[in-house]
């Protein structure tokens, strides 16, 4: 009975015969490049923003949920007795 070790050799090696490990690096690449120098203007914004610590232009409806207009039954959050 193989090893452990050796079955994962055996299973490497067949996944490797199937698409090899140089053919995933080369299609990563391709996406990274059209990332990079396509036509979508988004990476370059969000990293500059990320860069220079832009802030954002406005609080997701995620944080600032009395700013939802989608369920006006929703309960807003607790009020605090000052």
């Amino acid at each position: 009975m193989p090893s452990a070790s050796a079955a994962k050799r055996q299973r490497r090696a067949a996944d490797e015969a199937e698409k090899p490990l140089q053919s995933y690096r080369d299609e990563e690449l391709r996406r990274m490049k059209l990332n990079f120098y396509g036509f979508d203007p988004s990476y370059h914004v969000a990293r500059y923003n990320f860069i220079h610590k832009v802030p954002k232009s406005r609080t997701p409806l995620t944080i600032a949920g009395h700013r939802s207009r989608r369920a006006p039954d929703r309960p807003v959050g607790m009020v605090v007795p000052s």
